[in-house]
């Protein structure tokens, strides 16, 4: 269990579990300074969730790899959906950054995902 504050009650803390958490950080409900990069995984496309194994995580800026590939703290959210919290301690300010999961399927076959994320000065 995870004691956190939450943006609708912030005077509150909450005890949550670690599926919680990733469901009120999907909705932008808890005070962190880590985001949570998240991937989804199908049968087929359009197809049902389906889950992955030695699942993996890399995120670069410019082509420099800045984390990974890891499997440290992925969290399972449900059958197909991963998350995993990117803390600012694995950030090169503002810019450009490519987020890629690897895995295999059921079948053995290697699947991959990638997300372009950017991040701009305030």
């Amino acid at each position: 269990m995870t004691l956190v504050r939450l943006t609708i009650r912030p005077w509150e803390p909450v005890d949550v579990d670690d599926v919680e958490l990733l469901d009120l950080q999907r909705q932008g409900l808890v005070y962190t300074d880590d985001s949570v990069l998240y991937a989804n995984f199908y049968m087929y496309d359009g197809g049902p969730p389906a889950d992955v194994f030695g699942l993996t995580v890399k995120v670069a800026k410019s082509a420099v790899v800045l984390v990974g590939p890891t499997s440290d703290g992925i969290s399972h959210i449900a059958t197909g959906a991963y998350g995993w919290a990117w803390g600012e301690e694995h950030r090169d300010g503002p810019g450009t950054y490519l987020a890629e999961w690897d895995a295999v399927d059921s079948s053995s076959t290697a699947v991959h995902a990638s997300e372009t994320i950017t991040f701009e000065a305030s």
